[in-house]
């Protein structure tokens, strides 16, 4: 782990008023300032995206702290071998929390596992410059998928009139889904 990262986790920021949109925002974009590689934040992009998660989240604290109440539980790299699914590992080379050797370290224990370098990111949502190798990366991984083995996809199925179900509507804040 980086030096500014255990800084930040040996002495945190204060959390915003979690009913303030603008604070919030500020504090996501803050969060990935300190956790971004050398490639520039985007911080109008970053703040559209975080005005955008703020709005449709229904409790913006307990979404935003989450993380830091989980349990470490039981390791799992003693087991990281049974893993059987094709493994996809999409890390930043710059990565501040979970240095590269993470990245190495699951496609060494991951039978098959591919491991695509994104230079000069860190521990963020992959930015824009980055957004060729990310997504050729995954399209060539979903393909060699379910038609590797003759099975068909959902976009497969839908190609062929197999229509896909209709999303579930946009909400407003604060509104939730009703059982059925």
């Amino acid at each position: 782990m980086a030096d500014h990262i255990t800084a930040h986790f040996a002495t945190p920021a204060p959390d915003p008023d979690w009913s303030d949109r603008s604070a919030v925002i500020e504090y996501i974009v803050d969060s990935e300032r300190l956790f971004g590689g050398s490639y520039p934040v985007d911080e109008d992009r970053l703040r559209r995206i975080a005005a955008r998660v703020y709005d449709r989240t229904t409790d913006m604290a307990a979404s935003m702290t989450n993380h830091w109440i989980i349990d470490g539980g039981t390791p799992i790299r003693p087991r990281l071998g049974e893993i059987t699914a094709p493994t996809l590992v999409l890390h930043g080379t710059e990565d501040p929390l979970f240095p590269y050797g993470h990245a190495q370290a699951l496609v060494t224990e991951i039978p098959g596992a591919r491991l695509v370098p994104l230079d000069k990111v860190g521990h963020q949502m992959p930015p824009q410059a980055a957004w060729e190798t990310v997504i050729s990366a995954i399209l060539a991984h979903t393909d060699a998928g379910p038609r590797g083995r003759g099975e068909t996809t959902p976009l497969d199925r839908s190609r062929a009139g197999n229509t896909l179900p209709d999303p579930p509507p946009r909400l407003e804040h604060g509104q939730r889904h009703r059982q059925q």
